[in-house]
Formats: C-alpha cells, structure tokens, sequence
C-alpha cells in the first residue's frame, strides 16, 4: 500500500516537470481528464446467491505521450451489492462494494487517423467493503470488514477520437486477479470519455 502511494506521487510530481522541461512541445505531451462507466464480473472465492456483477464509475487522470505511450491514474468506486436472508422473525442482510485506484500503463496502435486500439498494463488497489446486519426479535447487530489488495491488471481496448483532436470516447476490458478472501478476481468492461487539453 505505501509503495504504490510512492509509485502515484511520483507520477504527479514527474508529469509537471516534464511539461516545464519542453515535453509537451517535443513529444506531444498531452495531459487529459476522462470519465467511465463500468460493468463488471466478480468471481468470488466461495458459493453464494449475491449477485457476481457491478456497477462503476471511474475518474481518470493521464497524458497521452506520443503516438504510442501514455499513463493514466484513476480512481473506482462500485455498486453495492445486497442479500437478504429472512427466516422466521429474523434476517440477514449482507452488502458488499469496493473500491480501487492505482495507475495504468498504455501501449497504442494506430490503425487509422482517428482510431487506436491499446493495451494496458497497471498497478492497482483494491479495497473490498463486506457488510453483515443481523436482526432478531430483540436485538440488531452490525458488523462490517474490508480487505485491501495491492495487484496487478492487464487491459485492452479502443479509442476514436473525434474532431478537433480534443474529445476522444473509450471502450476497454479489465482483466484483475484480486485474490482476497471474498474475489478471486474481476472483469471490468468500461465505456468513457476524454477531454484532452
């Protein structure tokens, strides 16, 4: 967890720098700000009737670096999802969300003027949020846990840019093995946009 938040400021603290050097003249340095939604898999470690798939929304932060590089950071957070077990006068109702953020790495491949496929490779924290609430005639009790894990994710996806060279809209596929006592892993398909400046 501390060497990723290391890893990140860096990455904030580089990316002015090489603007101030010349970086976005010489090689095309192009920051942006996007914006995702998601759908996404989860593949857990144990039987269960909650349901496997979530909601997202994502913020991004990143700079296109050349025609073929580019780094972004990002920020997730998902749909909760609810169980309710109701037996005689008692229930169970059990929720689980999480939320990530880390960095990604892109490789890009032109295959027309406006159109780029991508390939990604990132480094991610993943923060699962699990909660009980038990009720009974007399009592009510809460207990909640979240487990946090550092891993690795790999992506691919495409881009078109639209007119102007400032607008571009994103589909992309998340493949992440989260590896924690509830997720093995996860399948992020995501849909968004980017304003580059």
């Amino acid at each position: 967890m501390k060497k990723l938040n290391k890893i990140i400021l860096l990455i904030l603290i580089s990316s002015p720098l090489s603007a101030n050097a010349g970086v976005y003249e010489n090689t095309n340095f192009r920051p942006y700000l996007g914006i995702d939604i998601g759908l996404n898999i989860a593949d857990y470690t144990y039987n269960t009737n909650l349901s496997d798939t979530y909601s997202s929304a994502t913020i991004n932060a990143g700079a296109r670096i050349g025609q073929t590089f580019g780094a972004e950071l990002f920020f997730t957070h998902s749909s909760t999802n609810n169980l309710e077990f109701i037996y005689d006068l008692n229930a169970i109702n059990h929720e689980i969300y999480y939320i990530a953020f880390g960095f990604d790495i892109f490789a890009y491949y032109n295959i027309t003027k406006d159109t780029n496929i991508f390939t990604t490779f990132g480094v991610a924290n993943y923060k699962i949020y699990n909660k009980y609430e038990y009720i009974t005639e007399t009592s009510e009790t809460n207990s909640k846990t979240s487990d946090s894990n550092v891993t690795t994710r790999i992506g691919i996806g495409g881009m078109y840019t639209f007119p102007g060279n400032k607008v571009s809209a994103h589909i992309q596929y998340h493949y992440t093995p989260i590896n924690n006592e509830l997720i093995s892993t996860m399948s992020e398909f995501t849909f968004g946009i980017r304003y580059a400046f």
